[in-house]
C-alpha cells in the first residue's frame, strides 16, 4: 500500500482516467468518415436532382377492371413493364376487397 492508503493500481487507475478525459477534451470532435464517403457514393449513384427532369404521370399499365385471376390466367409477359409501385397498389385493392385487412 502507498502512504496514503490506496494500493498502487487504484492509483495509477484513476491518473489514467484524468488523463483521458483531458485528452478527450483536447481533441477534435468525432468524425464519422464512413458516413462521409457513403453520402458522397450515394450522391454519384443518385445524380444531381436538380438535373432531373420532373416524372410524367403515365397511364396505369393494368386495367383497372383487371382481375387478379386474369392477371395469373396468361403465361405471356405484359406489354410493357409494370411499375413496382402500380403492382403493390393493385395486390393491396385485391387483398382489401377479399377481406385481408378487416
Amino acid at each position: 500500500m502507498a502512504d496514503d492508503g490506496k494500493m498502487p493500481s487504484e492509483k495509477g487507475y484513476r491518473g489514467t482516467h484524468t488523463s483521458w478525459k483531458q485528452n478527450l477534451a483536447n481533441t477534435s470532435s468525432f468524425v464519422n468518415h464512413a458516413a462521409i464517403a457513403w453520402q458522397e457514393e450515394r450522391r454519384k449513384w443518385v445524380g444531381d436532382k436538380s438535373q432531373h427532369l420532373p416524372r410524367l404521370a403515365k397511364d396505369p399499365v393494368i386495367s383497372w377492371s383487371t382481375s387478379y385471376e386474369e392477371l395469373l390466367s396468361t403465361n405471356e409477359p405484359f406489354a410493357e413493364s409494370i411499375p413496382l409501385s402500380e403492382m403493390v397498389d393493385f395486390l393491396v385493392d385485391i387483398w382489401h376487397d377479399d377481406g385481408h385487412f378487416d
